[in-house]
C-alpha cells in the first residue's frame, strides 16, 4: 500500500532500512540510472549508495513508506537462513569440523543476503509460505542454508553458489501445485505419481518467472537417484546435475528430521546408507565432514540414557563429536562431568538433542 509523504533528504549515512527513494538515483559519470524511484531500500542498497559516493538522497519520511506484503517476510527469511547457516557452521574455532569452513559460512550468509534481494524468489517464497508455513517454507529455508555450505564446501564460485542457494529454496516450489499431497503421510499410486510430477512443475514455473536456466535444472533434477532410478528422466551419476545432486541429500536429511521427525543420528545413517545409491557418496561425505550436525553446545541424549553438552566437533567427525556427560541414565547431576569421544565409543550414539 503506498501513501503520499513529506519528501525528505539525508546523508548516506543516515539512511535506514526501509525507506524509500523518492528520486531515482543516476551515475554521475555515465549518467545510467542506478536505482529507480520507489525503490524501497535494504542494508545493500545503502552500502551500495555509499559506495557510489552519493551524499545525499531523497526519500519519504518512514511513517510513509511503500508497504510491500514481502516486507515482514524478508525480515523472517534473513533471520532464519543466517541463524541456520552459523548454527551450522559456527564462528568458533573448536565447532568447525574444517579449517576453511568459517570462510564458507561468511560466503554463504552472503549469498543468501543477496537471494532474499531477488523479487522473483521473495515472490515464490510469499507463495511457499502462504500454501504451508509449518513445514514447506522452514523446509525450503534449512534446505538452502545447508545447500550453501556444502556447496561451498566444494570451492564451488560465487555465481553457481548463487543458484544452488536459489535453487535450494524452490525446490519444491511445484507442490504448491498440489498442496494437498505436502502433509499426507500415506499416499495412494495416483497420488504418488502425481507428488513426482512437483520437480516438473517446480522447472516450468521457475522458468516462466525468467530464473537463471541452471536453476530451473537444477530443481528439475532434485529427485534423481544416484543410481538411476530417480525421476523425473531416470538420470544417474554425474549426468545429474551437480546442484541437484547437493540439494537432494541437503532436502532428504532435513526432511527426515523436520517432517518424519526421526533422531538426527538416523537421519544421518540414511544419508550414509544412501551414499552410492540415492546420493552421490562425495556429496555426502562433504554433508557429514563439514556440517555441524551437533552444534556446539547442543543438550544431547546419549544410546545410553547419559544427558551431555556437545563440547567440541572436529574435522572429518561432524556426527562423533566429543560430549561432557553431566547427568547419568536417571538423570542425576554427576558431581565430576565426564567427557566422552563419540569417535573412539563407536557403538554410543546421539539418540536426541534436547
Amino acid at each position: 500500500m503506498k501513501r503520499s509523504g513529506k519528501v525528505i533528504r539525508l546523508y548516506s549515512f543516515e539512511l535506514s532500512e526501509g525507506m524509500v527513494l523518492a528520486e531515482p538515483l543516476f551515475d554521475g559519470t555515465t549518467n545510467n540510472l542506478l536505482l529507480n524511484y520507489g525503490t524501497v531500500l535494504t542494508e545493500s542498497h545503502i552500502a551500495a549508495i555509499k559506495k557510489w559516493g552519493i551524499r545525499s538522497v531523497a526519500v519519504t519520511e518512514r511513517y510513509t513508506l511503500l508497504i510491500e506484503p514481502t516486507s515482514s517476510l524478508v525480515k523472517e527469511l534473513k533471520k532464519g537462513l543466517i541463524t541456520e547457516i552459523t548454527r551450522l557452521a559456527p564462528e568458533k574455532e573448536e565447532a568447525n569440523t574444517s579449517d576453511f569452513m568459517l570462510t564458507v559460512s561468511q560466503v554463504a550468509c552472503q549469498t543468501a543476503l543477496k537471494l532474499l534481494d531477488n523479487s522473483v524468489v521473495l515472490d515464490s517464497l510469499m507463495r511457499i509460505k502462504l500454501v504451508d508455513d509449518d513445514f514447506l517454507l522452514p523446509h525450503s529455508v534449512e534446505t538452502c542454508a545447508l545447500s550453501l555450505l556444502v556447496a561451498g564446501s566444494f570451492g564451488v564460485d560465487e555465481k553457481e553458489l548463487f543458484h544452488i542457494g536459489m535453487a535450494a529454496l524452490l525446490h519444491d516450489i511445484g507442490l504448491c501445485e498440489m498442496p494437498q499431497l505436502i502433509n499426507m503421510a500415506e499416499m495412494q499410486l495416483h497420488q504418488e505419481n502425481l507428488w513426482k510430477e512437483h520437480s516438473l512443475y517446480g522447472y516450468y514455473l521457475t522458468k516462466e518467472s525468467g530464473l537463471p536456466q541452471e536453476v530451473c535444472k537444477y530443481i528439475l533434477h532434485h529427485h534423481e537417484s544416484w543410481n538411476g532410478e530417480g525421476y523425473p528422466k531416470n538420470l544417474s551419476g554425474e549426468a545429474i546435475p551437480f546442484g541437484s545432486r547437493i540439494i537432494a541429500v541437503c532436502e532428504q536429511y532435513n526432511r527426515k528430521l523436520r517432517q518424519e521427525k526421526i533422531p538426527h543420528y538416523l537421519a544421518i545413517e540414511y544419508l550414509y546408507g544412501g551414499g552410492g545409491f540415492y546420493f552421490d557418496p562425495h556429496v555426502v561425505q562433504a554433508f557429514t565432514n563439514n556440517l555441524a550436525v551437533y552444534p556446539l553446545g547442543s543438550l544431547v541424549r546419549l544410546s545410553t540414557g547419559q544427558v551431555g553438552v556437545v563440547i567440541n566437533v572436529r574435522k572429518n567427525l561432524g556426527p562423533r563429536p566429543i560430549v561432557r556427560i553431566c547427568y547419568n541414565r536417571v538423570n542425576m547431576p554427576l558431581r565430576i562431568p565426564v567427557d566422552m569421544d563419540l569417535a573412539e565409543e563407536r557403538t554410543v550414539f546421539i539418540e536426541q538433542v534436547l
